[in-house]
């Protein structure tokens, strides 16, 4: 993120009331010392004109005090005190996938399982045999396209995706709404299991949220770096972690110590995926079409 300077200020003026004015009209803002100086500085080139006469008024005495309960009034929402009742969709998207976690491991619901694989099981004498998607699709079958982001295939895959989810999703699902987190999550989780199966070229069962979660990452990643949001300030380290989680799983390492395989494809298509859908908000938002 690059900062524009709006003003500089000796050492020994006092900012704070300056700087309530700007957290109370909700500007993202920095004050730090550069060569004997107080800088104030903001993210985005757009509010140096405003910010500017406010400092203007400032220094005019023209400024009219904020109070505190204008001040708390305008404190933006923290991740952990995120209402859960806000995020409906996150907390549904958890618990359809523990849903598929126990069709896929518990005898009473595996019948299920045939439903909800991106290709169809169908009944042969002596077992079962895979059908090719198109047959699928010819019937119309278009759920498949999403639903295997609801099959977890083990206790570690299922306690991973959704704490990623609780975290991450909900933090999404907050600032767009959620329509449009619904939207995001069959969007993503589309182009996730599709990336999967072209990635895998071959018939097989694969599953799992981690693609839905790599385009939670790629959203964050790209919308902090563009049009930051402090709802979605997530610690670099994170990105960081998650990005580097890939390329170890793309490497074919993580294989050696995981039973099964690793839907690489899943996960680097949710992440191109969440990137492209953070760019093009971001520019929707510049051009007027968006506002939050």
């Amino acid at each position: 993120m690059s900062w524009n300077i709006v003003s500089v200020f000796p050492l020994n003026d006092d900012l704070s009331e300056l700087a309530r004015a700007l957290r109370a009209r909700d500007v993202p803002h920095r004050i730090v010392e550069v060569r004997g100086e107080q800088s104030l500085q903001v993210p985005d080139a757009r509010l140096l004109e405003p910010v500017t006469q406010l400092v203007a008024e400032w220094r005019s005495g023209e400024l009219a005090p904020v109070t505190q309960a204008q001040l708390e009034a305008a404190q933006p929402v923290q991740p952990k005190t995120l209402p859960a009742l806000r995020t409906p969709v996150t907390l549904a998207l958890i618990a359809l996938s523990v849903l598929g976690y126990a069709v896929v491991s518990t005898q009473m619901l595996q019948s299920w399982l045939g439903y909800l694989t991106f290709f169809p099981l169908e009944s042969v004498p002596g077992g079962y045999r895979w059908q090719p998607l198109s047959e699928a699709l010819a019937r119309h079958e278009y759920w498949r396209l999403v639903s295997p982001a609801f099959l977890h295939f083990g206790v570690f895959h299922i306690v991973f995706n959704s704490l990623w989810m609780w975290d991450l999703g909900r933090r999404i699902e907050y600032v767009v709404g959620a329509l449009n987190f619904t939207v995001f999550f069959l969007m993503t989780a589309a182009v996730s299991n599709l990336a999967q199966y072209f990635w895998a070229d071959q018939i097989s069962i694969f599953g799992g949220m981690s693609g839905v979660v790599y385009a939670l990452v790629g959203y964050i990643w790209i919308r902090q770096w563009l049009d930051p949001h402090p709802v979605l300030a997530v610690p670099k380290g994170i990105i960081i972690f998650m990005l580097a989680w890939l390329l170890l799983c793309m490497s074919g390492v993580i294989d050696f110590f995981m039973a099964g395989g690793i839907a690489n494809g899943a996960h680097l298509g949710g992440l191109l995926a969440g990137m492209l859908v953070a760019g093009a908000f971001v520019a929707a938002k510049r051009a007027g079409f968006v506002r939050h």
